[in-house]
């Protein structure tokens, strides 16, 4: 044998030696955590069940079980630990689990689980979700909700019905009104038909946020037939929210509510909802709609202009 292929043989089973050498170290490692994490699911201190929870996440859909347990845990900490390991494994055995904290009664649970149900028909979700903004201090809880939301599963796609009951449930009744908001736009990105009742119910609280999020579900779901339930929004003194109303009850083609938008037009306090209700009426085509689009056909807002030619073309 040459030289060559002498070295090139000592070399090659240098590089198996350091590979199996390698996998030992990886092989105890993950058996002295392994020992460590069990030890800790037991301790009386909730930071090191907590602990035991991060570590968990990383071994595998087989640690889901255990991480299930972990939500009944009496510890806040140690619920959310679980749940985001959970989200974090993923995969179909997450659904039940995920399900289950989102019956918590804390509202990071709620959030977090919410957004992990989501995750799994969208994924990727987690990262951009208001789970992603959660930060506690205390016994306080601070989020953040982007402004706007495009993000909606294909109709092909299937989701579970007791997805969208649980969902539902947070949205009508959630530990917090961010938790409730957060619910009901994963019921819009999810399309969740199911959840109808429970959005009409939402939308009778006092909170903006919610009441927006669920107007927006709305739309995503498309039904006409709660056209009418949201007629009593279209006068809200919340922009946001009138603009929301507006403009789903131009999506959902509600022709008994056409007085409504044009007093909506006629009384508008802002440049915003007068084009919000000329788009809706643009949608809904009626004869006496025709002064209101001749009057805004030749305005100096191209927006105006460009709803009022649609609504003379419908």
């Amino acid at each position: 044998m040459s030289r060559g292929a002498v070295a090139w043989c000592s070399t090659a089973s240098y590089r198996e030696g350091m590979l199996l050498v390698r996998a030992l170290v990886v092989a105890c490692l993950i058996a002295a955590v392994r020992p460590a994490a069990g030890q800790d699911l037991n301790s009386p201190d909730p930071k090191k069940r907590a602990r035991a929870a991060r570590e968990l996440g990383r071994q595998g859909f087989e640690a889901i079980p255990r991480l299930q347990a972990l939500l009944s845990d009496h510890a806040v900490e140690v619920r959310v630990e679980a749940v985001k390991a959970i989200i974090e494994i993923g995969g179909p055995r997450s659904i039940e689990p995920l399900i289950q904290a989102a019956g918590d009664n804390d509202a990071e649970v709620q959030i977090r689980a919410t957004d992990g149900l989501v995750n799994f028909y969208l994924p990727g979700y987690v990262r951009t979700g208001l789970s992603a903004t959660l930060r506690r201090v205390g016994t306080a809880l601070t989020s953040r909700f982007t402004d706007t939301n495009d993000q909606v599963i294909e109709p092909y796609v299937q989701v579970r019905p007791e997805v969208i009951a649980a969902l539902g449930k947070i949205a009508r009744g959630g530990a917090s009104m961010e938790a409730r908001a957060n619910a009901a736009r994963a019921i819009g990105i999810l399309r969740g038909r199911q959840a109808i009742p429970d959005l009409l119910e939402a939308i009778r609280s006092k909170d903006d946020r919610a009441i927006y999020e669920c107007l927006i579900a709305l739309q995503e779901i498309r039904e006409p037939k709660v056209a009418p339930d949201i007629a009593f929004l279209l006068r809200d003194l919340d922009e946001r929210v009138q603009i929301a109303a507006i403009e789903t009850t131009g999506l959902l083609r509600n022709r008994e509510a056409l007085p409504q938008l044009r007093e909506a037009m006629e009384t508008a306090r802002t440049e915003k909802i007068r084009r919000a209700a000329l788009t809706a009426l643009a949608m809904i085509p009626d004869e006496q709609n025709r002064p209101i689009y001749a009057r805004y056909l030749a305005d100096r807002a191209e927006w105006l202009r460009a709803a009022a030619a649609e609504g003379f073309a419908r």
